[in-house]
């Protein structure tokens, strides 16, 4: 794993040399991320699925664009990468975004301003199309982060006093205000965003922090 990363920062640095070479870096926005992290040994696990530890959720996102966004600026914004980017190439572009389009443009972050509209939260999906149908579905805000496993106990976390996601609290009734606040915020964006997961069963589930029998 780390040999594939060296690789590919090798790689990247080609890219941006040739840039330079041709004279278009100045003129050039370029953005690094991924589509999901690695547990590399995380939790004892290896591989990339069927958990929501932030090892496999939290992504990077390098951006290069000269004499628009600042070097060695940091942004802890919450970005969703894949819906973000689409609508931030459009707003580059100067053309409106698809009536489609559910992201918001990162050029306000890029100039140092706050978004029209900043998230408080995020969301993570999984369908558990490889190793069996293991769906999951996830919110977090700055300090808590909540899993819904369609199959197995949900899970809650404190990532202020546990941010390695060591203690799973989502049982723990002195954390009951924050599971039902966070499952109810879950299930607000599931009926929103028309969650194939989402029938009676589950959204009963959701609503009242019971499994289905």
């Amino acid at each position: 794993y780390l040999g594939e990363i060296t690789l590919l920062d090798h790689q990247l640095g080609r890219v941006l040399a040739a840039l330079t070479e041709l004279g278009l870096a100045d003129n050039t926005l370029v953005i690094y991320t991924a589509d999901h992290g690695d547990l590399c040994g995380g939790h004892g696990m290896i591989d990339k699925h069927y958990v929501m530890y932030d090892e496999l959720v939290r992504v990077p996102l390098i951006v290069r664009w000269p004499g628009h966004a600042p070097a060695r600026q940091l942004c802890d914004a919450f970005v969703t990468a894949a819906i973000d980017l689409a609508a931030t190439f459009c707003d580059v572009a100067g053309l409106p975004q698809p009536a489609t389009f559910a992201g918001q443009s990162l050029l306000p972050l890029l100039d140092g301003q706050a978004p029209a509209s900043a998230r408080t939260d995020i969301f993570t999906t999984y369908y558990g199309n490889q190793f069996g149908l293991y769906s999951q579905r996830m919110v977090r805000d700055r300090r808590w982060k909540y899993i819904w496993n369609a199959t197995a106990e949900d899970e809650l976390y404190d990532l202020l006093t546990d941010p390695g996601e060591l203690t799973n609290r989502a049982a723990d009734p002195a954390y009951g205000a924050e599971a039902t606040r966070l499952r109810l915020r879950l299930l607000d964006w599931m009926e929103k965003t028309q969650d194939r997961l989402l029938n009676p069963w589950i959204r009963q589930q959701l609503a009242h922090g019971r499994k289905a029998t």
